[in-house]
């Protein structure tokens, strides 16, 4: 009789126990479902979910695979984001950092790095700036971002992520981030840097004359780079692209201390170097993390330690980020062109020489397997990357297997669409989830369902044809 009635309390409990489980799920609401299973199980309530069919013809999968994409919404203040924070998985002896300001400038490499904090925010439900306008590159205007320039998060939040083209103005940032944002910026050899700029946008057409005075087979960079100081005052940005708008050129184009003008250095100091001086310690103060585009797996590594993010948050595919430039032109640069380049862009190679040494400074602080993590890291970018170009003839998820560095995860046919993807694909996805969680005027984002996307039907209309004479 006694083992009777101790079995029924015990069943008694244990209903209890579940009907309160019950009650704390229908209160809360339902728990995430995520995209892809090879996403870190953050545990954010959702309120809303829908499933978008053009990830179907985006991730070019056959007809019969269904991606379930779930729109997240949190009532939360993500601004604390410490709840988000302690959801990440990490390696146990930090703590992940969401307030991340990433400074875009321009030819450095900054769009790898941009989609990679567009993904890391979109999957792990943070707040992103967006500009206000659908499409727009740029948030705000030479420096300047009004409160019209952006989407105003509901509730007074300040973003998590910040990515997209904009000056670097300290007192307006800080006004904006969550507090204990981080500032990241990237940088290139200054020279280099000039070089892919002429490449991507023919700058040589800002010049006039200077394509006329440059032999055949030569690249017009060399002519520019012999004389910099004649060329520069000529220089007109109107020239480069005419049927753009002027000012999104002025934004984009730039021959003369690109990076420190991208960081915020006024063009009237460039010839003050008491003031470029002054300006690179204050990016040294503010910038904590700067990743060196020549020492690319090692940025990405020394970023992941400090922020204490997974190897899958900092992935990437080769061979996608920028448009194919096709340059065949022979750039025959000497010592002279060179000393005169540095000389007249004074302020980008005192930023470049300054954060190059801080940079390699800190990774020999780092412990001492840090080479060995970087080595790890090559292999996965290029195994991920073969796994996802072989997208004719590949079968089931790619495993990148547990290592000292990383727990193990997958990657499916939906993260290699992601990867590849730029801003306009996550401008759409965030937008569709703001349009859920309070924020106005989002704008009109256009999601194709599967019948929209069909062909139009062919006319059945006979064709007269034409007699022959």
């Amino acid at each position: 009789m006694q083992g009777t009635r101790l079995l029924g309390a015990v069943f008694l409990l244990l209903l209890f126990l579940m009907m309160t489980s019950f009650y704390d799920v229908q209160r809360n609401g339902l728990t995430m479902i995520f995209m892809d299973a090879s996403r870190p199980q953050l545990k954010q309530n959702v309120s809303h979910h829908i499933a978008l069919q053009d990830f179907q013809s985006q991730a070019s999968v056959t007809n019969s695979t269904q991606w379930d994409v779930t729109l997240l919404s949190d009532t939360k203040d993500m601004t604390d984001a410490s709840s988000v924070a302690l959801s990440i998985p990490s390696n146990g002896t930090c703590r992940p950092h969401v307030n991340v300001a990433f400074m875009k400038v321009h030819k450095c490499g900054s769009s790898l790095i941009f989609h990679m904090l567009l993904r890391f925010g979109y999957e792990h439900n943070l707040t992103v700036a967006l500009p206000r306008q659908v499409g727009l590159e740029f948030i705000g205007s030479l420096g300047t971002i009004k409160d019209d320039d952006y989407l105003h998060p509901p509730g007074g939040k300040r973003w998590n992520i910040f990515g997209h083209h904009a000056f670097y103005n300290r007192t307006r940032f800080r006004q904006l981030m969550a507090p204990n944002t981080r500032y990241v910026a990237i940088l290139r050899e200054p020279l280099q840097r000039v070089q892919s700029a002429f490449n991507y946008f023919r700058i040589e057409k800002g010049f006039p004359g200077l394509a006329k005075q440059t032999p055949k087979g030569i690249a017009p960079v060399t002519t520019y780079l012999d004389r910099p100081k004649y060329w520069d005052p000529l220089f007109k940005v109107e020239l480069v692209s005419p049927n753009k708008p002027l000012a999104l050129m002025r934004e984009h184009v730039c021959v003369r201390n690109c990076m420190a003008r991208d960081l915020g250095l006024a063009e009237r100091d460039y010839d003050n170097h008491t003031a470029v001086e002054e300006f690179v310690r204050g990016i040294e103060n503010d910038f904590k993390t700067m990743l060196i585009l020549e020492y690319l797996p090692e940025s990405l590594i020394l970023l992941k330690r400090r922020m204490c993010w997974t190897l899958r948050d900092i992935i990437y595919t080769t061979g996608r980020h920028s448009r194919n430039v096709k340059y065949t032109f022979k750039a025959s640069i000497t010592d002279k062109m060179k000393s005169t380049f540095y000389e007249h862009n004074y302020a980008d190679v005192l930023l470049y020489t300054r954060f190059n040494e801080s940079f390699h400074r800190q990774i020999s602080q780092e412990s001492a397997d840090f080479q060995e993590e970087v080595n790890h890291f090559r292999r996965v970018i290029s195994d991920v990357s073969k796994y996802c170009l072989s997208s004719k003839t590949r079968k089931g998820n790619f495993v990148v297997e547990k290592s000292r560095w990383n727990d193990a995860f997958s990657v499916g046919s939906l993260l290699c669409v992601q990867l590849r993807e730029h801003r306009t694909y996550w401008d759409k996805f965030l937008r569709l989830r703001y349009r859920q969680t309070g924020y106005k005027d989002v704008g009109k984002v256009v999601v194709h369902s599967k019948k929209s996307r069909r062909k139009p039907k062919k006319s059945r209309k006979r064709r007269t044809r034409r007699k022959r004479g």
